[in-house]
């Protein structure tokens, strides 16, 4: 029997749960972490990590996904909508219609001011019919409009159906702190929910509503270590059939800066690279050259477009009468402090986290003579934490706290470094 035929697309997933590139990081217990956590009665679950960190894979794996209840953060418009939301997911009624009718009971349909396909509900006062005679009846319809939270805690207290709060950071401050009391009584009900968010948010469940503090337990999820982006690679390319060189594996694993779903997209890059489409029936140790891997990188930037972001942390604010100072580049561009910053943020080694010191010796290291001063680059960055915040509010691609640059979204920072936008920006 010959061996069973597989797509790469079915092997590298990076916006799906992977079944063959899965990788479980049992050393980190993360798995068992999460299912006991649900167990516990009253307790809210909140797993932080970095995007694309594989939060949602996580909660997949352990959870029966028929009984996840989805539910997105930035989508929230109101504390009623969260509840709202979860009630569509299980189709019950938000609202009910009842009719109150004056007159001769009646067969037939309504006529006039009555809705669409929904028989005898009329706003106001309708025509009614039955066979050739007529009759002529008043009817009056009242909505009214549930409590979610309460029917919410009616349908689904007690059971196994679980509410996944997703990018619980992205709900508007304002509404916060209501949610926060509604999750708690919707968890003493016995409503099990798990919130999600990035790793310098995850404290917004319990600050939203300090009573939470004891009843939220949570799971970091973290960014991934480099040994375990290479076992997607080595599972992936095995069920292949295929055999990397491990310096090609390890390479890939380091630029895939911590991020699972960015290594399934790399592989999957290289693989188109590479003209591989299926599983091959030999076993092959297919040599990788380093104008490859560049090509795969590139192409995986196709899936990462921060294109309006860059230019933006690019050009910096506009000023007025006063030109900024414009220094020589290793890559033979030139340009001003703002593309320092960027270039040195991009360079080897890399890294999603800087220190002052640090970064401005890489500033140093890209620069041809003359490099900015720290002041300058210190307003610089400065300025592009409040670009970057205005852009994305809530969720910024770069934080900078006067100390510290950190590099928040693994996708921005492997844009910055693979894809062709900033090389174009400089010429």
């Amino acid at each position: 029997m010959s061996p069973q035929i597989i797509s790469v697309s079915d092997i590298f997933t990076p916006n799906d749960t992977p079944t063959t590139t899965y990788v479980g990081r049992e050393d980190l217990k993360l798995e068992e972490r999460l299912s006991q956590n649900c167990k516990l009665p009253k307790m809210v679950v909140s797993i932080s990590g970095p995007s694309k960190s594989g939060k949602t894979v996580l909660i997949n794996k352990v959870m029966d996904q028929d009984l996840i209840i989805p539910v997105i953060g930035s989508g929230i418009v109101g504390p009623e909508d969260l509840w709202n939301r979860a009630l569509q997911w299980m189709g019950a009624a938000i609202s009910t219609t009842t009719v109150v009718s004056s007159g001769t009971s009646i067969s037939g349909g309504v006529k006039g001011g009555g809705k669409v396909g929904i028989p005898f509900v009329a706003e106001g006062g309708g025509e009614a019919h039955a066979g050739a005679g007529k009759t002529w009846d008043t009817s009056t319809a009242t909505t009214t409009k549930g409590d979610g939270l309460t029917q919410v805690i009616k349908e689904i207290s007690g059971s196994e159906f679980v509410i996944f709060l997703d990018d619980f950071h992205y709900i508007k401050e304002e509404f916060r702190e209501e949610i926060g009391r509604q999750i708690k009584v919707a968890s003493d009900n016995g409503v099990k929910i798990i919130t999600a968010s990035v790793p310098h948010r995850t404290d917004d469940v319990v600050r939203s509503n300090p009573e939470l503090r004891g009843r939220v337990a949570a799971v970091d999820v973290g960014y991934w270590e480099a040994r375990h982006l290479e076992m997607i690679a080595d599972r992936g390319f095995h069920a292949l059939n295929i055999e990397l060189a491990r310096p090609v594996v390890k390479r890939l694993a380091s630029e895939a800066l911590g991020s699972p779903q960015l290594m399934q997209t790399i592989c999957y890059s290289l693989c188109q690279v590479l003209r591989v489409r299926e599983s091959a029936n030999v076993h092959a140790r297919i040599a990788v050259d380093d104008a490859q891997i560049l090509e795969a990188l590139r192409l995986t930037s196709h899936f990462t477009d921060f294109s309006k972001m860059l230019s933006s942390l690019h050009s910096g604010p506009k000023t007025r009468g006063q030109e900024r100072k414009e220094h020589n580049f290793l890559d033979g561009t030139k340009g001003d402090v703002y593309r320092a910053v960027l270039l040195a943020i991009s360079a080897d080694p890399i890294s999603m986290s800087f220190t002052y010191d640090d970064l401005l010796a890489r500033v140093k290291s890209v620069c041809i003579g003359d490099s900015p001063v720290g002041s300058s680059v210190t307003s610089c960055l400065d300025q592009m934490h409040l670009v970057s915040e205005g852009l994305q509010p809530g969720s910024p691609v770069l934080a900078w706290d006067g100390a510290v640059l950190d590099i928040t979204d693994p996708y921005f920072a492997f844009f910055l470094r693979s894809a062709e936008k900033l090389q174009k920006l400089g010429d």
